[in-house]
C-alpha cells in the first residue's frame, strides 16, 4: 500500500508564518511589497514579551516554536523561570536545540532567577504532564495552519486541559491583504494557510473560546504602516487576542494523569545572580567577559603576531567599570593566567593554540566553559542526541 502523505496541519511546522529568521521576514515583507520597522516578527514578539512581562508570568509554552528564536526576547522577561518550545517538526527542533543555550551576554548581565528552557517535539493537540501548570501559552502565527477539526482539539487542549491563566494568540488579518502585491487580492498569504480570518471573525472564535472556557479577552494586533494612514481603517497586519482566565479555576486539572506525549529535544539552564559570589569572582567574570567580546570584534589580518589588548580598554567596559579601576582588571587577568606585557599596559589575547584552550574550539566554547567553571552554572542536557556546540 503506498504510503499516506496527507498530514493534519496540527502537525506542521508554521514555517514562513511563523518566521524567527530576521533575513527570511525580510524577504518575505520584500515579496509583499510591504516593509514593517521593526519586522513583524518582531513586533508580535515584543506583543507577547510585553503582556508576559505585565503579568509577571513564571512560565510560558510556546506552541508552534518552529525555531526557538523567540528565546532573544523571552530571557527578557524578568519573572519567568521555565519556558517549553513545542514544534512537531522534530528535525528542525534537532537543529536549532543550540538556540537556547545561553549566549555570552546572559553570563555578564545575569537574571535575577534562574530559567529552565526545554524543548520538545509534540502536537499542540495533545498534553504532556511536564507542561501542566505553565501559567502562559503563545501560539503566535499558529491557528491558520490548522484544519477546522484539528483547530477544535488544539483549543480544547489549550483552555480546558492546560488552562492558562494568559494566553497570546496571533494569526493573519484577511483585511490587510489588499494591501498585498497578489494578482489575487483573495489569496492567503502561505501555500499551507486554511482560513485567514478578518477582525470579526477572528472576534467570533476568540468569544466562542470565552464563553466556553471561562476566559476573557483582549484584542491587539501588530504591523501597521504609520506613514498611510489611509489604510489604518483595515486594521493590523497581524491581529492578537490576548486571553485571561476569568475564574479561579487555573490550573484545575493539575492532579490529573497525564501521558508523558512528547519527545525531549533539549533541555538548558539560564545563569542568574549568585549572590553568594565574591566581588573578585564578578570581577574575573566581568574582565573574561570584556575580553572574549573584545578579540572576537579585534581580529587580526596576520594571525602569526600575537593581539595585545590595552587593559585600560578593558577597565572601560561598562560592566567593568562599575566593579573596579584599571589595577582591579589587571589583578584579575593574573588571576587567570593571562600573559601581560613586561610594563602590565597590555594583554595577549588568548587564542587556540595557548595551552588552556583546546584545539578547534572557538572563543565563545572556551569563555563559556571559563565561566560555567567559576559559577558552576550552564549546564546543559540533550534528549536522544547529543548537544552540537558548533
Amino acid at each position: 500500500m503506498a504510503e499516506n502523505n496527507t498530514f493534519r496541519a496540527a502537525d506542521f511546522s508554521t514555517q514562513e508564518e511563523n518566521m524567527k529568521d530576521a533575513g527570511n521576514c525580510a524577504d518575505e515583507e520584500k515579496k509583499s511589497g510591504i516593509y514593517f520597522n521593526p519586522p513583524l516578527y518582531t513586533q508580535r514578539y515584543s506583543l507577547a514579551v510585553k503582556y508576559l512581562s505585565e503579568h509577571k508570568i513564571k512560565s510560558v509554552i510556546d506552541f508552534g516554536c518552529s525555531e526557538c528564536n523567540f528565546i532573544r526576547l523571552l530571557t527578557t522577561v524578568p519573572s519567568l523561570e521555565q519556558i517549553a518550545f513545542i514544534d512537531v517538526d522534530k528535525n528542525l527542533l534537532n537543529s536549532k536545540k543550540s538556540c537556547i543555550l545561553p549566549e555570552h551576554r546572559h553570563y555578564i548581565f545575569k537574571r535575577s532567577l534562574p530559567l529552565h528552557a526545554s524543548i520538545y517535539a509534540g502536537s499542540a493537540e495533545d498534553v504532556d504532564f511536564r507542561v501542566v501548570g505553565y501559567e502562559a501559552i503563545t501560539m503566535i502565527e499558529l491557528i491558520e495552519h490548522l484544519e477546522p477539526d484539528v483547530l477544535s482539539n488544539v483549543t480544547k487542549n489549550v483552555f480546558a486541559n492546560l488552562r492558562p491563566k494568559l494566553c497570546i494568540v496571533t494569526t493573519p488579518n484577511a483585511e490587510f491583504n489588499v494591501l498585498f502585491q497578489n494578482s489575487d487580492p483573495t489569496a492567503f498569504r502561505h501555500w499551507d494557510h486554511k482560513f485567514e480570518w478578518n477582525r470579526a471573525e477572528f472576534q467570533t472564535w476568540c468569544e466562542d473560546v470565552c464563553d466556553t472556557y471561562g476566559y476573557t479577552v483582549k484584542y491587539s494586533g501588530v504591523g501597521v504602516l504609520p506613514k498611510k494612514p489611509e489604510t489604518h481603517h483595515l486594521g493590523p497586519c497581524s491581529q492578537a487576542a490576548i486571553f485571561h482566565l476569568a475564574s479561579d479555576a487555573f490550573n484545575r486539572n493539575q492532579n490529573r494523569e497525564f501521558q508523558t506525549s512528547y519527545e525531549l529535544i533539549a533541555e538548558s539552564e539560564f545563569p542568574y545572580e549568585d549572590n553568594s559570589l565574591s566581588l573578585e569572582d564578578k570581577i574575573d567574570n566581568a574582565v573574561l567577559y570584556s575580553l572574549g567580546y573584545f578579540v572576537k570584534n579585534h581580529r587580526q589580518e596576520d594571525t602569526n603576531l600575537p593581539l595585545m589588548i590595552p587593559v585600560a580598554t578593558l577597565a572601560e567596559f561598562p560592566v567593568v567599570k562599575s566593579l573596579c579601576g584599571v589595577d582591579g582588571v589587571r589583578e584579575s587577568l593574573l588571576r587567570s593566567q593571562l600573559d601581560l606585557s613586561a610594563d602590565g599596559v597590555y594583554v595577549k589575547a588568548p587564542n587556540d593554540s595557548d595551552g588552556d584552550s583546546t584545539s578547534g574550539e572557538s572563543d565563545e566554547t572556551n569563555f563559556v566553559s571559563s565561566l560555567e567553571e567559576k559559577d558552576n552554572i550552564g549546564q546543559y542536557t540533550m534528549g536522544d542526541e547529543d548537544w552540537d556546540l558548533d
